[in-house]
C-alpha cells in the first residue's frame, strides 16, 4: 500500500522501504514477509550494514495525512482527529498536518489554537503552514475601568510529540489585554442662598464632586481578538492581526485606557495609572520538539517558544 504523503516528505518523516515499480522507487506503507509458508505483515524492518542492525521501516506507525482549511476560532486536536477520523486509538503516528490548503494558497485562514498531543517518543509529525494561514492564540480581553488588569493572551500552538517545521505563514501568541484607567472625581462649588434673619438672603459656598471614568483597556490582537474594556470610553476590540486601542478618559485626574497588544506582543498598562496590561501568549509550547526543518523553515514565529 502506498503511504499517504508525497515523497518529499516521507524523506523528512524517514524510515520507509523503497519498492522500485517500472524506473522508479516508491515508498511502501506495508511490508510483508514468507514465515512458515504464510505472509505476515511485519511491523518493523531491519538491515545488517556495516556489521551493524539498521531500522529501515517502521510499519507500526498510524500514517496520516490531513488538512486543516479555512478560518475557525475553535481548537484542532490531532488526538481528536486520528480517533474519530482515522480510527486509530493507539499512540504511534507518522504524518502530515498542513494548515491551509495544498493546492491553493488563497483559501488559506487563521485557525485558533493547534494541539499536536503526545504521542510516542518515535511519532513524527510535518507541519506545514501555507502562505497567509495562521495559528494565533486568543487576545487577551482588556480591563475595565476603575483600574482592572488586562488579561493574558493564549498560546497558538502545543505538542508534546516530535516535528518538523515548515512556517510560510504565521504562528503567534495572542496579544496581551490593555489594562484599564483609574477613575476619579471632578470637583467644583455652588453657592447656595437660603433666608436668614430680618429677612436677609444668606449664601454658603458648598463643594460637590461628581465621578469621573477611566477609560478601558484594548483588547489583544488574536483569533479571536480581546473585547475592549469598559470606561468613559472603551477600549477597541482586538482584530485577528492589531490589536485596540485604549479608551479615553472623563478628564479630572481619570487616566486612560492602555492599548492592547498585537500578535506575540504584552498589552500596555493604563496612561497615568491604573491596571497593568496582560502578557503575551505563548507561540509554541513544546519548542523542544521541534527536531528539524524543512521548506520554509521556521518563518514568522511571534511570541515566546517554551518547553
Amino acid at each position: 500500500m502506498a503511504i499517504p504523503y508525497t515523497t518529499a516528505e516521507a524523506d523528512e518523516l524517514g524510515t520507509h522501504v523503497h519498492r522500485k515499480e517500472g524506473n522508479t522507487w516508491r515508498y511502501i506503507e506495508d511490508v510483508h514477509v514468507k514465515s512458515g509458508g504464510a505472509w505476515r505483515d511485519t511491523k518493523e524492518v531491519y538491515v545488517k550494514s556495516g556489521g551493524t542492525w539498521r531500522l529501515v521501516h517502521e510499519g507500526e506507525h498510524f500514517l496520516f495525512n490531513v488538512e486543516v482549511t479555512g478560518s475557525n476560532n475553535g481548537e484542532f486536536q490531532l488526538a481528536n482527529w486520528i480517533s474519530t477520523t482515522g480510527g486509530y486509538s493507539g499512540n504511534k503516528i507518522k504524518g502530515l498536518v498542513t494548515l491551509g490548503s495544498a493546492t491553493d494558497a488563497s483559501t488559506n485562514g487563521t485557525r485558533n489554537q493547534v494541539n499536536l498531543g503526545s504521542f510516542s517518543a518515535d511519532s513524527k509529525i510535518y507541519l506545514r503552514i501555507n502562505l497567509n494561514c495562521r495559528i494565533t492564540g486568543n487576545g487577551g480581553n482588556g480591563g475595565n475601568s476603575g483600574g482592572q488588569n488586562g488579561q493574558n493572551g493564549q498560546r497558538a500552538l502545543y505538542t508534546r510529540t516530535k516535528f518538523i517545521l515548515d512556517n510560510a505563514g504565521t504562528i503567534a501568541g495572542g496579544g496581551g489585554g490593555g489594562g484599564g484607567g483609574n477613575n476619579s472625581n471632578c470637583v467644583y462649588q455652588n453657592t447656595n442662598y437660603f433666608s436668614c434673619q430680618k429677612g436677609q438672603q444668606c449664601s454658603e459656598l458648598v463643594q460637590n464632586q461628581s465621578p469621573s471614568a477611566g477609560g478601558g483597556g484594548g483588547g489583544g490582537a488574536g483569533y479571536p481578538g480581546g473585547s475592549g474594556g469598559s470606561g468613559n470610553q472603551a477600549g477597541g476590540n482586538g482584530q485577528a492581526y492589531a490589536a485596540g486601542g485604549g479608551g479615553g478618559n472623563g478628564g479630572c485626574g481619570a487616566n486612560s485606557g492602555g492599548k492592547g497588544g498585537d500578535l506575540g506582543q504584552n498589552g500596555q498598562n493604563a496612561v497615568g495609572g491604573g491596571g497593568t496590561a496582560g502578557s503575551t501568549g505563548t507561540a509554541i509550547d513544546g519548542w523542544s520538539y521541534r527536531y528539524s526543518q524543512s521548506g520554509s523553515n521556521d518563518g514568522d514565529i511571534r511570541g515566546p517558544q517554551i518547553n
